[in-house]
């Protein structure tokens, strides 16, 4: 049930989780230069090309953008900005507000990409404008659960890639790629990478165009995303065909679609206005040097690893660059013109090899080319980040000159031993204090007791650290959102000897629990879910959400959704509370969900002792 609860917290929200964001991002101060870190240049971007909504889910490294676009809409009413309940909903209210002629930004963490898919797919043949969407890559993995290349998602559903490596082209390619999305009437994608996203930079600000956020909204049935634009309307049909016929009606629209491509090899009608529009983006550079025969091509972080080793090399004035800011579409242009002038051109880049295929099938219709060599050759890594000292050993063979690294072997040597004696990854405990990791340790307790085995389905969050010592309760994890379904498949597999239990966070649970909870129930399903409360989206930065702090993104007080409603709703077999600094309270809760039958939910509440002895400290 939802109520108009004021959370005992909601003072100290904004405190904890605006960290990172600038207060005066948001004003006009064209010409001035500032010092940004990445996320406040992605916000100062969309500022500036006048975005007029702005949806995401926390995930770092980009979660800060929201905070500082909140800092905007402080200053301009008609803007608004939210957290949603998931990269979906986020992505689906951008969406549509850019249908309704309003410029609109998505941010997402890359896995998080994943999960606007399916309308994003839909949406690129209806025609939407003014629609950004900003991802961050992570190579090597360091703050997420795998390591994947957004890139090749673009491709998928063709649209335009841009790809900053400074900060100034960060604000620059994220007010630039509303204009592409604008005049190509197609969503447009902006890549960040993890280690450009944690930086700072100088920034020169430009204008904001106030006149094209304020820009009116519409929707007509002339518009080229409504079906009404394309044919008969349904009401124009007759009531008797809106039930019998409506899926012929989807059938015309795509089959008209469909004769469009006809010609263009199943390639989408807006590829050939794309590649127009790249051929003439002014951000692609090449240099060509008269005196050499060997080329590399580079984008993003990769491009500044690449100049850091040609300066070690001391052959920076002896190697052509095509640095290249749009991805995908490649500048074929640019491109044919170092392929036939070179012999050997290294392609560098992060993650996969998503610009070295495009290079080589176009290549491929040149009737005489440079040997191309990067990660299909196996010259650059095929995964993980790059850096200077790896790309100035490949460069030095091809050019034939020894890399010395600026870091001694007996100086890396030292910072290596010293790394081993931390210890990192097994140092990852819970915070002193975290109700998340007082509960499950009941849990623990209770299961030993009862004589009870655990196979433990573990889901991201601060809970994951419980599958550290001296926890070691959950034992299989996929991806977040995954826990539940994949606990369900294990629960039906036949499990007889052991208890199998899904965990998941608040956050998550609004994010992505709410139908694996009800395909548990519907199901007939005998599993415990055990939903950790900590009242904030804890792990990225203590941002709020639909159960959490009772407070909207800009700070604005909002109905506090309860977790246990939701659950008797759905009509959970055994639904428990329980407080995890009251221990015997919470074992008592955990016996009875122990040996419930069906679907049993336990919610393990307690505000995050963070944001608590903040709040704490301020009272």
């Amino acid at each position: 049930m939802a109520t108009e609860i004021k959370s005992d917290v909601e003072k100290y929200a904004k405190r904890t989780f605006m960290k990172y964001s600038t207060a005066d991002i948001g004003k006009d101060a064209e010409g001035e230069t500032r010092l940004l870190s990445c996320n406040e240049a992605i916000a100062r971007g969309a500022i500036e090309a006048g975005v007029r909504v702005a949806a995401s889910y926390p995930g770092s490294p980009v979660n800060y953008v929201i905070d500082n676009l909140v800092n905007a809409a402080a200053l301009y009413p008609s803007m608004h900005v939210e957290w949603s309940a998931n990269e979906k909903c986020a992505f689906e209210v951008a969406l549509g507000a850019s249908l309704a002629n309003l410029r609109s930004l998505c941010i997402l963490k890359q896995v998080g990409f994943n999960w606007v898919v399916d309308p994003l797919v839909n949406c690129v043949v209806r025609g939407p404008h003014g629609l950004v969407l900003v991802v961050a890559d992570d190579p090597g993995a360091e703050t997420t659960s795998g390591e994947q290349d957004s890139r090749y998602l673009t491709k998928f559903v063709e649209m335009p890639l841009l790809e900053p490596a400074t900060m100034q082209e960060v604000k620059d390619f994220t007010a630039l790629a509303f204009d592409l999305s604008d005049e190509l009437r197609v969503p447009v994608m902006v890549r960040i990478l993890e280690r450009m996203a944690y930086g700072r930079g100088p920034v020169v600000l430009g204008k904001i165009l106030h006149r094209l956020r304020e820009r009116k909204a519409h929707i007509s049935n002339e518009d080229p995303w409504s079906v009404g634009g394309k044919f008969p309307r349904l009401t124009d049909m007759g009531m008797s065909l809106i039930y019998g016929h409506t899926n012929l009606c989807h059938m015309r629209f795509y089959g008209e679609a469909n004769r469009e491509l006809e010609d263009m090899v199943g390639k989408l009608p807006k590829l050939s206005e794309m590649i127009k529009a790249i051929e003439r983006f002014p951000h692609n550079k090449l240099i060509l040097r008269d005196k050499t025969k060997v080329g590399v091509i580079a984008c993003a972080e990769a491009y500044n690893q690449t100049m850091e080793a040609l300066k070690i090399l001391g052959m920076s004035e002896e190697v052509s660059i095509l640095k290249l800011a749009t991805t995908y579409p490649l500048p074929e242009t640019l491109l044919k013109e170092l392929l036939a002038k070179m012999e050997v051109v290294l392609v560098v880049e992060e993650i996969r090899p998503f610009v070295e295929e495009q290079v080589r099938s176009i290549a491929a219709d040149l009737e005489k080319h440079a040997r191309i060599l990067g990660k299909l050759t196996r010259d650059i890594p095929i995964s993980g980040e790059l850096d200077r000292n790896t790309l100035g050993r490949t460069l030095g063979r091809i050019l034939g000159k020894g890399f010395k690294p600026k870091s001694s072997p007996e100086r890396i040597k030292i910072a290596q031993d010293i790394l081993g004696e931390l210890n990192i990854l097994e140092a990852a405990r819970s915070c002193p204090g975290c109700p998340e990791h007082a509960g499950l340790f009941a849990l623990k307790m209770k299961a030993k007791e009862l004589g009870i085995d655990i196979i433990g389905v573990n889901d991201d969050g601060c809970h994951s650290l419980s599958s550290q010592p001296p926890l070691e309760i959950e034992t299989v994890s996929v991806t977040m959102g995954a826990a539940i379904g994949s606990a369900l498949g294990i629960a039906h597999s036949g499990v007889k000897d052991k208890k199998v239990v899904a965990f998941m966070g608040d956050s998550t649970f609004f994010h992505a629990g709410l139908p694996e909870l009800v395909n548990a129930v519907y199901n007939k399903t005998n599993l415990l879910i055990v939903i950790l409360d900590n009242k904030s989206t804890a792990m990225t930065g203590h941002q709020p959400h639909p159960g959490a702090f009772g407070i909207t993104a800009t700070g604005e007080p909002t109905k506090l959704i309860d977790i246990a409603e939701i659950c008797r709703a759905f009509q959970v077999d055994y639904v428990g509370v329980a407080d995890p600094y009251d221990y015997k309270q919470t074992r008592a809760v955990f016996e009875e969900a122990l040996k419930a039958k069906g679907v049993a939910v336990v919610v393990v509440r307690r505000t995050c002792a963070l944001v608590a002895i903040r709040g704490k400290s301020e009272g």
